[in-house]
């Protein structure tokens, strides 16, 4: 039966297993340096961290310090790093799936916690976690501050037992805040939650305030320190202005845009939503007991995930990941329904459907943003016309500098903080000024991209490089992907 008793041995085999699934999963993207350009540019940010350049003031961004520490970290492993950080990624994905079927094992026995934690690094492969992105590993210590919390639901514990474990399940918060600072709604949720453990275990209003009080303070510690590491340095006003500020300034899409963007995430995370919500219906129609308080917590933890989704406008694919770690627990419920042969059909879709999906984005990601091969081209071709000057990428691929080692033109290497619309508010300066600054540097080789579709390209600064081009560069080279053409092209002598 998908629910039999998995124990002891068989139980960690199980568990080895997920990890070495994880892992095959994953392997399809390893050693490709064209992933994503998010993490192309985290890898890029924590290599030149290492040599001095401090995020916000040389490099800017408004992703949390530790995110960039990090990355920093998995340069010091050696290589360019590529492979470093998707391997590191694909760890923090295998332990994710652990804590995973370690909780839905206690909603819906073993055999439907594996699959669960088999489906998860199918899911985010195929919604923008198919490598190093941020939510691939800040779901990590917010996964685990969740087990920490669905232990105290079961045990009652007292009150020093409670605010032990809750001060490490806010620490746990606290780090995921700096990796990135969407966690704040789920975190928000977890204080809750162990508030209603201390109300209901009959602790006392003075100590639970007390315990909200350290909690709370303890989530915000990373946070603090490294406002106070940059206030100490002199640049307080610039940690406030990228971390906080900036993205309230930045342009969101229309409101049909957006509206057809969240229904594509939706469509993305159907396999989990249907398994969650038949799966819910048919055991209450096969039982009449309450719902479990694990699976009430799950259920809670899966909507503050949305509500942070929600909350954050646009809906880029990647926004979603955070929320499958909650509803690939809540799902598993539904791989243990009766007859047996009802939870192994959605156990089975569950898997399929991701996992065709998966591979179908695999092909449509080589064929849109090229692989291992591409990249070493179009970087072999730069390296030939730098000279001792810079590249300036302003649409394409921020892994170029790192590949190329090249000089930095501007303090705004990302290309689409400068080449994309909705961003032109939220950076603090003029981008078509910085744009003109950068092409007045005379960069030795500058990169952009023919695709006349692209409704996000700034068109403005887009005309600035280009009339720049035309006068003073000459095309060297062009690499067509599936939808569009990338052009080198480098500066006349």
């Amino acid at each position: 039966m998908m629910n039999e008793k998995i124990t002891g041995a068989r139980w960690h085999m199980a568990l080895a297993l997920s990890v070495v699934a994880t892992f095959a999963i994953r392997s399809l993207y390893f050693g490709d340096p064209v992933v994503d350009a998010d993490e192309q540019f985290y890898l890029l940010t924590g290599d030149r961290l290492l040599h001095g350049a401090l995020p916000y003031v040389d490099i800017w961004d408004r992703k949390p310090v530790g995110l960039f520490l990090l990355y920093a970290g998995i340069r010091l492993l050696g290589g360019d790093g590529i492979l470093a950080y998707q391997l590191v990624a694909a760890g923090f994905v295998a332990a994710t799936a652990i804590v995973i079927a370690t909780i839905a094992r206690r909603i819906a026995g073993a055999g439907p916690a594996i699959v669960a934690a088999i489906a998860y690094p199918l899911a985010i492969g195929w919604s923008g976690g198919m490598g190093g992105q941020s939510p691939v590993l800040y779901n990590l210590p917010m996964a685990a501050a969740a087990l920490l919390i669905v232990g105290l639901l079961e045990d009652r514990p007292r009150s020093g037992s409670l605010a032990a474990r809750g001060t490490m399940a806010m620490l746990l918060v606290g780090t995921a805040m700096q990796i990135k600072y969407s966690a704040l709604y789920e975190g928000i949720y977890f204080g809750l939650a162990l508030l209603w453990i201390g109300w209901r275990g009959r602790i006392g209003i003075p100590r639970l305030a007390a315990c909200a009080g350290l909690w709370i303070a303890v989530a915000l510690v990373p946070t603090l320190l490294a406002f106070a590491a940059y206030a100490a340095m002199g640049h307080a006003q610039a940690f406030v202005f990228a971390n906080f500020t900036s993205i309230l300034l930045r342009h969101n899409e229309s409101a049909a845009y957006q509206a057809l963007a969240l229904a594509k995430m939706l469509a993305r995370l159907s396999p989990f939503l249907v398994a969650l919500l038949a799966g819910e219906i048919l055991r209450r129609r096969q039982s009449a007991s309450p719902t479990p308080v694990v699976r009430r917590f799950v259920l809670g933890w899966a909507g503050a995930a949305l509500i942070g989704i929600l909350l954050f406008g646009n809906y880029f694919n990647h926004y979603a990941l955070p929320w499958m770690v909650p509803l690939a627990i809540a799902a598993a419920p539904a791989f243990a329904l009766r007859p047996r042969a009802l939870g192994i059909a959605f156990a089975a879709v569950v898997l399929a459907a991701n996992g065709i999906a998966y591979g179908l984005t695999w092909q449509r990601i080589l064929h849109r943003s090229g692989d291992r091969a591409y990249a070493e081209r179009i970087a072999g071709t730069i390296r030939a016309h730098l000279g001792a000057g810079c590249l300036y990428v302003f649409n394409g691929e921020p892994i170029l500098y790192h590949l190329t080692g090249s000089c930095l033109p501007t303090r705004w290497p990302f290309p689409y903080h400068l080449s994309f619309r909705r961003e032109a508010t939220a950076l603090g300066i003029d981008p078509l000024a910085e744009v003109r600054a950068i092409m007045a540097r005379r960069p030795s080789v500058v990169v952009d991209t023919i695709d006349p579709t692209d409704p996000d390209v700034n068109r403005a600064a887009q005309a600035i490089v280009r009339a720049d081009l035309a006068r003073h560069y000459r095309p060297v080279a062009a690499f067509r992907l599936r939808r569009d053409i990338r052009m080198v092209y480098a500066r006349l002598r």
